[in-house]
């Protein structure tokens, strides 16, 4: 099971194995505090595209151009990995931004779910 949540929320036993997946480290944070399995930047967006189209007034374009990345060869083992961990278990991805919908964890987690 894939779940989405902001790290600034605190972490809960039904979270399972947390996993960061921007491309930025939010401020104020630590990985302790943030009770956090792994920062997964390799399926982060990458820096170009964050800082270029991260814009929710643009968001199905930033949106298309992170499902372009996520669609790379270089992708495919940490993506099979992120499966087969939810297949197993309960993941949480975890997003730094302010919008609960519009972030890289529910894109990250739409795409897993459809591919």
């Amino acid at each position: 099971m894939i779940k989405s949540k902001s790290i600034y929320i605190s972490p809960h036993p039904g979270d399972g194995e947390r996993l960061y997946v921007d491309c930025l480290w939010p401020e104020g944070l630590t990985t302790r505090g943030a009770a956090l399995a792994q920062w997964l930047q390799e399926v982060a967006p990458s820096y170009e595209l964050w800082r270029h189209h991260y814009d929710l007034t643009e968001w199905e374009d930033y949106r298309q151009g992170y499902w372009k990345e996520l669609q790379a060869a270089d992708k495919r083992r940490a993506l099979n990995e992120l499966k087969e961990k939810a297949r197993s278990g309960v993941i949480t991805l975890l997003y730094g931004t302010s919008d609960a919908k519009r972030n890289n964890a529910e894109l990250l987690k739409e795409f897993l779910e459809c591919n």
